[in-house]
């Protein structure tokens, strides 16, 4: 039976292309069968009712930010008193280069009147799009766009999109990279049920806990969580919130580097907080 990876659809966006990345270098004997998923909420039911075995999931881009939409699911699948019950957890990371570029039927920019991509391109593409003279037009994801190509097949129309979407849909790029930072990058994370088996595969040194906090009035209530995390030398690589079901009451992330102090800090903050979860474990290479 073949390994069944999910991503958020359709072939050719990016998660695709985290997918690829995470399990092309995987040392198994196992073929791997890459499962398109409708949405990340979708990813997240799939791989934890075994539909797949594993999924990919958009967590942060390095110039839009976070995800919430993948922030909010982890609260609702990992908080809430733990009503959904979650099977699975966070077993890794994928770091994608987000490379956008101009895909379309046309050889002459000149001859394009509209361009199709997700509405986050627009923003990450400024400078190449300022000199353009043409309409844009949102489409659900990149990849998306460039099925729009195929089945419009004229010379006037474009796509801004991933080189993955360029090979998938078998239509030609006329310009690479026309993304205005050239770093930009995203994070992808991969949910699972058991960790990845590959001689390759390295120790986790990062954690993802989410909490929310008992006493939310009080002053100091979230310097008093913050400083266990530091009493027992453990950094923080990250702190984000979203809203709880409590209007005004937030649920807090924080990426910790490993330590030897970590699980005595979990029991040490519970009086703390009305819930606490280890969201998953997986390894970061330092920059």
């Amino acid at each position: 039976m073949s390994l069944r990876v999910g991503y958020l659809g359709p072939p050719g966006t990016y998660s695709h292309q985290a997918a690829l990345q995470q399990f092309s270098k995987l040392e198994t004997k196992r073929e791997v069968s890459y499962l398109p998923q409708k949405s990340i909420a979708a990813c997240f039911k799939s791989v934890n009712d075994g539909t797949i075995d594993y999924a990919l999931v958009p967590f942060e881009n390095s110039s839009n930010g976070q995800v919430v939409f993948t922030y909010d699911l982890f609260k609702e699948w990992f908080m809430n008193g733990g009503e959904l019950k979650p099977k699975f957890k966070i077993i890794s990371e994928q770091f994608v280069p987000i490379h956008h570029n101009l895909i379309t039927y046309s050889d002459c920019i000149e001859k394009i009147t509209k361009i199709y991509s997700h509405p986050q391109v627009w923003t990450q593409c400024r400078e190449f799009l300022a000199d353009l003279d043409v309409e844009k037009q949102d489409t659900s994801s990149t990849s998306k766009a460039v099925e729009i190509l195929v089945q419009l097949n004229d010379h006037t129309t474009a796509a801004i999109a991933s080189a993955t979407a360029s090979d998938v849909y078998n239509v030609p790029i006329l310009q690479n990279n026309i993304e205005d930072n050239s770093n930009n990058t995203t994070r992808f994370l991969c949910l699972g049920h058991n960790p990845l088996s590959s001689s390759t595969t390295e120790e986790p040194n990062m954690h993802l806990v989410t909490f929310s906090i008992k006493e939310n009035q009080q002053p100091g209530s979230l310097c008093d969580i913050l400083a266990e995390f530091k009493s027992h030398g453990l950094n923080l690589a990250s702190i984000t919130t979203r809203p709880s079901s409590i209007p005004w009451q937030y649920v807090f992330f924080v990426e910790v580097w490993d330590g030897p102090g970590l699980y005595e800090v979990l029991e040490n903050i519970k009086d703390l907080v009305t819930e606490v979860a280890v969201v998953g474990s997986f390894n970061r290479k330092l920059k």
